[in-house]
């Protein structure tokens, strides 16, 4: 098993930041899989100081709008979830989303990763090798090098294509490169039985470039949709899974019975259930995407990628701007991986965006000084 990534150390001396949140999960005797995740506030308030309500957190790619919840049932609390109201929910995601098929309903779509080798080994028996279009969320390959598997890292659809098993994200996390679903449609066709994932957890303000109308009608497909992202609810856990017999069959079996919430089935419905609060969304994410292109604009920083919900930054060190904007409180993120860059999450008002830019352009200032 390739050896895990670890959680970057706290630095000796001037650095006070403690070492992130991470997750990991291992038996024993395992090597450990660390993903340093965004949204540790708490550990950037211990070690810069401030309240929750002190700090800009633009660490992640989660709407900083949150779409309005419903009046909840008092059966979503007492009862057990539905069966009938998890398949009208299905039913709602399949037709929002657009896919051909019935989809299963995951707790986010992380739930459905931690079983992705599983369902290569399902299409394929003697699957041992997963390509991942990289760099990207890293959870792909802790779930695979969990289970065993060699894990590839590639930059093109041409380098997977023999691969058991491929795995890649559409819009990408965190540059932002984008497949056209036809490009995806016939790379999965050509592999065959094998699986291949298209990860569309930033997908939802960019439509055209969804596969999941092609999930069912090519035999290892996977497709993975995201609710919390666009409707800034990610503490819900919801997810969607669109694929044809035997992968949903086989995952849904793997998730077991009540994957999800009462509560999370009625945010669900009442999200899918209504055009002009969707359409609302959407235009509050414009709002607060433009609102942060003119701060990135305003300081003169460089933009290498973007979707509709970040922005990936040339910061030169990007630990280092991270660290600078903390002592501004401002919480964005860096990538062991791609030291130069920085990921900054959309800001919610016009005072956020002239705070980021006043602290970007402050840390500009102390470089061209020093």
């Amino acid at each position: 098993m390739r050896k895990a990534r670890s959680c970057r150390k706290q630095a000796s001396g001037a650095d006070p930041w403690p070492a992130p949140t991470c997750m990991s999960s291992t038996l024993p005797g395992e090597e450990a899989y660390v993903i340093d995740h965004g949204g540790a506030l708490l550990d950037a308030m211990a070690a810069h100081g401030g309240t929750a309500e002190d700090w800009l957190d633009l660490s992640t790619g989660i709407s900083p709008v949150s779409f309005p919840l419903p009046e909840f049932s008092a059966d979503s609390w007492r009862r057990l979830p539905d069966p009938s109201h998890a398949r009208h929910v299905a039913d709602l995601a399949r037709s929002h989303y657009g896919a051909a098929v019935m989809p299963v309903i995951t707790s986010g779509s992380q739930a459905a990763i931690q079983h992705l080798p599983m369902l290569a080994r399902l299409l394929e028996r003697g699957a041992r090798e997963v390509a991942i279009l990289s760099p990207t969320y890293g959870e792909y390959e802790a779930a695979f090098g969990r289970a065993g598997f060699a894990v590839r890292t590639v930059s093109s659809l041409a380098e997977a294509r023999d691969a058991d098993a491929v795995v890649l994200a559409n819009p990408n996390n965190p540059d932002g490169r984008m497949f056209a679903p036809d490009e995806l449609a016939v790379f999965a066709s050509a592999r065959g039985n094998r699986l291949t994932v298209v990860d569309e957890a930033f997908a939802d303000c960019h439509p055209e470039i969804s596969a999941a109308d092609r999930a069912g009608a090519i035999p290892g497909l996977l497709v993975l949709r995201s609710f919390g992202k666009f409707f800034g609810l990610a503490g819900v856990r919801l997810g969607f899974a669109f694929a044809a017999e035997p992968l949903s069959r086989a995952l849904s079996e793997a998730l077991g019975p009540w994957p999800v919430s009462g509560p999370a089935l009625e945010i669900a419905a009442f999200a899918f259930s209504s055009d002009d609060r969707l359409a609302r969304q959407r235009a509050e994410i414009e709002r607060c995407h433009a609102m942060t292109a003119w701060a990135i604009a305003d300081a003169s920083s460089t933009v290498l990628g973007q979707t509709a919900l970040f922005f990936l930054l040339d910061a030169g060190n990007g630990a280092a701007m991270r660290d600078a904007l903390a002592r501004h409180r401002i919480l964005a993120r860096a990538f062991d991986h791609s030291p130069r860059r920085l990921r900054l999450g959309l800001v919610a008002s016009g005072e956020e965006a002239e705070r980021l830019a006043g602290a970007l352009k402050a840390i500009r200032a102390a470089v061209v000084r020093s």
